[in-house]
């Protein structure tokens, strides 16, 4: 076994979150990125309809367009690193495969949303992450925690929902009520021959509003391997991106509105090439039948286009067609319920060399119920959910919360639920006769049964935000016994806490993530691979007149994971790197932008034999008209 020592262990971490708690160091509790810290804040992924963040009985964060622009982040593998729980890697830099671990779960165990789209492939079963571009987003909900009951398959982790600029929320009215037009034009250069443009225009028309994004995002990169033979070409990434939204109100009460996004990316890497593409396109309408009765009706299409030429051809098209209706129901002045209905039409066409695909196509459809209520002190959520797959058949979900209130700023609660993830349709039905391997069609579905508990308070003018969860995954898929096909044959463990403070201290708007996790497979006592056991987030930023400032600390403990030549187990050490932002307003409608990443040029990886960028730059500028 290869063995890479770390360079930050557990005693250094908690050493480091007890000094920062100390201090005391967190976001601040006037910042409405940290949910703990924006009690008022409006959140609709959980339970599909609006709810205060601080009567959610979720594990959830927010990120919003705000906290966006001030981390300068330049994708979402370096954005979502910030949220506890999260674990993320990446073979390589910027348009690198990026794999998400909620929570210690697999990588196609959290469901991705755009705009209520599931993004989640047929093939590989995760979404693209790193072709999602950010200039597009306005906001992010990550729900920590199982979702099946709300919405069937890929939560076992949880859910995250991506929001357009061009989206609103069913809490909101459309936008810019007393604004004709509105825009706004970024562009930035880099170290890397990085280079980024975007522009966004808005108008509104009596009672319609039109929205239209274009982003290009393309850099040289640098070469993706050291090991096991050091790459000789950079590994160069092109991204374009386009979004238009229409959104019409019919009447007071009524509203309709249509969205498509197309993303194109090209990446270069050793020996070949990829392009990949996704489209989305959906239409809605949203409106009040009675003064108790809120619907909406949405249909989508989801196609996402994978070709890669390496030693050959190989190519993945996933598309779905979807129908979603929900109905909120006041029932009683403390209840609040959601039925709804969804229907998913999934086809795959999958091209690779040695391959044979046997069936391309299966349909989901399934019913779902959720109920909010307050009995007297007592806070109670429960969810259901029945999915009819015509492949693996009736399979049925449910979640149970329950919370009260210790203190007029301090709450507590716990929640038991079950999960479960489909296996893709390559897993089902694609064989490889030419190696010797073949799908299962008799496959069953991944299962998950999660407890948690969740404690908010605030102590000393410090937000504070603690969960701790153990979720136990049943009949993972694997290779059986003869390594020829695919079997339900490993279980997994996971216990895990994650912390977060806030807290403004000398006018710097501070947090401090953590996540710790004890996880193994259960039939070989392994850890799971690419999964820290401690990984720490610290920040702070400060507004000083024109001039602001912010610092990014991450840390992670070394991490069990794939040797690169022999493919057996290794070790990735652990590390700590600074990122800072500079920002100056100019004047009310320019700023300048000066990002900083991996300030002390620490020479680290994410992925055994996958080098990262030491230090580099992004120099951009911002105007809003």
């Amino acid at each position: 076994m290869n063995e890479k020592k770390s360079s930050s262990r557990f005693p250094a971490l908690v050493a480091t979150c007890s000094l920062a708690c100390l201090l005391p160091v967190g976001v601040s509790a006037q910042n409405s990125n940290d949910p703990t810290a924006a009690p008022r804040e409006m959140l609709v992924t959980a339970n599909r309809f609006a709810q205060f963040s601080h009567e959610m009985l979720n594990a959830h964060t927010l990120l919003d367009r705000d906290f966006i622009n001030q981390s300068g982040a330049s994708s979402l593998f370096d954005l979502l690193r910030t949220v506890p729980g999260v674990q993320l890697a990446r073979t390589g830099t910027d348009g690198a495969q990026t794999s998400l671990f909620m929570r210690g779960s697999n990588s196609n165990h959290t469901l991705i949303l755009l705009d209520g789209v599931r993004m989640n492939t047929a093939s590989e079963g995760a979404a693209r992450l790193e072709n999602i571009p950010l200039s597009h987003i306005e906001r992010i909900e990550v729900i920590r925690g199982p979702q099946s009951s709300v919405y069937g398959a890929d939560a076992i982790g949880g859910v995250i929902q991506i929001f357009s600029r061009n989206s609103v929320l069913p809490s909101e009215n459309l936008p810019d009520a007393g604004k004709p037009y509105s825009g706004r034009i970024e562009a930035g250069v880099g170290t890397e021959q990085s280079r980024v443009l975007h522009s966004g225009f808005r108008a509104r028309l009596n009672q319609t509003v039109i929205d239209v994004d274009l982003s290009h995002r393309e850099t040289d990169g640098i070469p993706a391997q050291n090991a096991p033979r050091p790459s000789t070409r950079d590994a160069g990434w092109e991204n374009q991106s386009v979004s238009l939204g229409v959104q019409q109100a019919l009447s007071n009460s009524w509203q309709l509105w249509g969205r498509w996004q197309a993303t194109e990316s090209e990446k270069l890497f050793d020996g070949g090439d990829s392009d990949a593409s996704q489209r989305t396109g959906s239409a809605g309408l949203r409106g009040q039948i009675s003064e108790r009765w809120h619907t909406q009706l949405q249909v989508s299409q989801f196609k996402d286009n994978n070709l890669t030429r390496q030693y050959g051809l190989s190519r993945s098209t996933t598309r779905r067609d979807s129908l979603q209706w929900q109905n909120e129901l006041k029932i009683n002045d403390h209840g609040n319920t959601m039925l709804g209905l969804d229907i998913d039409d999934e086809d795959l066409f999958y091209l690779s060399s040695g391959a044979v695909q046997n069936v391309s196509t299966r349909r989901n459809d399934a019913l779902f119920a959720v109920h909010q209520q307050e009995l007297g002190a007592i806070d109670l959520t429960a969810s259901v959910r029945l999915d009819d797959n015509e492949q693996f058949g009736a399979h049925s979900t449910g979640r149970l919360a329950v919370g009260t209130d210790l203190s007029s700023n301090s709450s507590i609660w716990v929640a038991a639920s079950t999960a479960f993830k489909a296996p893709t349709l390559v897993d089902l039905y694609v064989d490889f006769p030419a190696f010797g391997f073949f799908a299962n069609p008799d496959l069953e579905p991944e299962r998950a049964r999660n407890l948690e508990a969740g404690l908010r308070t605030n102590v000393a003018d410090t937000a504070l935000d603690i969960n701790v969860f153990r979720n136990d995954i049943r009949d993972l898929i694997g290779s059986d016994s003869t390594f020829r096909s695919l079997t339900n044959v490993s279980r997994a463990r996971i216990h895990g806490l994650e912390l977060s403070a806030s807290r403004d201290i000398l006018g710097w708007q501070s947090r401090l993530s953590l996540t710790v996790l004890d996880h193994e497979n259960r039939d070989t006592g392994q850890a799971l691979l690419r999964r820290p056991n401690e990984q720490l987030s610290v920040s702070a930023s400060k507004r000083f007149e024109q001039f602001s400032v912010f610092f990014d600390w991450q840390l992670r403990s070394d991490q069990a994971d794939l040797d690169p030549v022999t493919y057996g187990r290794s070790r990735v050490g652990g590390y700590g790197v600074l990122d800072t932002v500079f920002e100056w307003q100019v004047i009310p409608a320019l700023d300048l932008q000066l990002k900083i990443g991996n300030v002390f040029d620490k020479n680290y990886e994410v992925v055994d034999g996958f080098n990262t960028l030491g230090r580099h730059a992004m120099l951009s500028a911002r105007h809003q008209f």
